[in-house]
């Protein structure tokens, strides 16, 4: 880490590591620093600096390329078969998430389990190495947590993992979208209306996505209220069993707890125990226009101004760490306002993006995809994008029931090209026409569910020269 921030970003702007990654003198020392690593468990420090007084910033290159190397052993997320003297660094890992000692050094170490989903070439200097050197001014913004090992299913890494998406949501019969005066302006909340029929649909929700074999469920937004998120973790618990494949239930989202306003919360919880694994507040709240309640058909009409929403926003990012990869969730609008979480999860290296919304439908070309597409080529993430059916019915009968074919309940995207050498995105829409369907999209001509792939790191990501990940 010390030796990573040592080496000057100026250097990768003038694309000297380019000229090299192909030295045999870098080649050499970098193979050396990896041997003496594996064999011995600790660079040596003499052999360091010998390398560095010799080379300069060549040299440290060289060093922090021979540890990378090594370390490659320790990553979860590659074909690692022996961790021999680094065995320690995997339990490490295994117990914090982290590879670094927390108390020793400032900011993270964390292996990495995605890459931009851009074609190589750039010269940016975290893209040559296959760990994440977290500062501690982006550490500071993250609230990063490991997944207890009860609660993991472990995936294996780049295998496809099927999820589900279910509307739940089906009309504003089930959502209670009220226009509020706070301190002289225009304010707008929406909570599910906690009723019977919701709650049988949360039950026929559960049973759909265990008989779907899908590994992962996830509703929209404006879902939760803290009595019905307590219903989910006792219905997820009641129908567990061990034959089940479904272990992680994003629940949705909504104003949860006492305080005033409340935050707009996101929940993750395992269902086998029906225990919080992760919990995310939004961090943007959106503002609502007139055009949009008459677009919409909303029930409550704005005036002539339009109306924020009425939350408390969050200011930090849950981060997991799990056999899944890096996981985090965003909440609607969090996804178009970007600026906030984007260089922080980049810097982390964040695989996998759940994010329940409350919008109009889903179609081809617009925000969804596109902010979605600009987090592939940036992280290489795959993101789960789910919406209710409310806004959809609601405009359907504005237009008497008028049917367009283009409108999806669900979106997931991902990197196309595991070689990284297009810009090619997998893109898979999905439509759910009831509120306790999941979300389908056509596979050679039949409906399957969405699919996403756990984490990975291909060596061939990082140039020249990088050995197998193998002992």
């Amino acid at each position: 880490m010390q030796l990573y921030d040592q080496l000057p970003e100026e250097v990768f702007r003038n694309r000297q590591p380019k000229q090299w990654e192909r030295d045999p003198w870098v080649k050499g020392n970098a193979s050396r620093v990896c041997e003496q690593t594996l064999e011995r468990g600790v660079a040596d420090p003499r052999q360091v600096e010998k390398i560095i007084q010799r080379g300069g910033d060549r040299g440290v290159f060289a060093v922090l390329r021979g540890i990378d190397w090594a370390l490659a052993h320790v990553n979860p997320f590659s074909p690692v078969f022996e961790y021999g003297k680094l065995a320690r660094l995997a339990t490490r890992y295994a117990k914090t998430g982290r590879l670094n000692d927390g108390p020793a050094t400032e900011g993270a170490l964390l292996p990495r389990c995605a890459y931009p989903g851009r074609p190589r070439g750039t010269s940016s200097k975290a893209f040559y190495f296959g760990l994440h050197r977290v500062t501690p001014e982006s550490w500071a913004k993250i609230r990063h947590e490991r997944v207890q090992n009860r609660h993991d299913p472990y995936f294996k890494p780049d295998h496809q993992v099927l999820v589900g998406c279910a509307p739940l949501l089906e009309s504003f019969a089930d959502v209670q979208l009220e226009i509020l005066d706070r301190d002289g302006e225009q304010v707008f909340s929406l909570k599910p209306i906690d009723s019977e029929v919701l709650r049988d649909r949360i039950s026929s929700v559960i049973r759909r996505l265990d008989d779907s074999g899908a590994r992962i469920g996830i509703m929209p937004e404006g879902t939760l209220t803290d009595d019905l998120l307590a219903y989910w973790g006792k219905a997820a618990r009641k129908s567990a069993g061990r034959s089940n494949r479904l272990r992680w239930l994003l629940v949705g989202s909504g104003p949860l707890g006492a305080d005033d306003p409340p935050p707009n919360r996101a929940v993750l919880l395992d269902r086998q125990t029906g225990n919080i694994l992760l919990a995310q507040d939004k961090l943007a709240g959106f503002t609502l226009t007139p055009e949009q309640t008459r677009d919409w058909n909303l029930p409550d009409q704005l005036d002539n101004n339009p109306a924020a929403e009425y939350l408390a926003q969050g200011w930090v990012i849950t981060v997991l760490e799990s056999s899944l990869g890096r996981l985090a969730v965003l909440i609607c609008e969090d996804l178009n306002q970007s600026v906030g979480w984007e260089r922080e999860l980049i810097a982390c290296g964040i695989s996998h993006l759940l994010i329940p919304i409350f919008s109009k439908p889903i179609m081809r070309y617009r925000w969804e995809q596109i902010a979605s597409e600009r987090q592939v080529d940036n992280m290489g993430a795959w993101l789960v994008i789910a919406n209710s059916l409310v806004v959809k019915k609601a405009m359907e009968a504005m237009e008497e029931g008028k049917h367009h074919e283009d409108l999806h309940t669900c979106l997931i995207t991902g990197p196309g090209d595991p070689e990284r050498s297009s810009y090619e995105h997998d893109l898979q829409f999905g439509v759910a026409e009831a509120g306790d369907e999941l979300g389908q999209r056509m596979l050679d001509g039949v409906p399957a569910l969405p699919a996403i792939h756990a984490g990975v790191v291909h060596d061939e990501w990082f140039g020249e020269g990088r050995p197998t990940a193998t002992l």
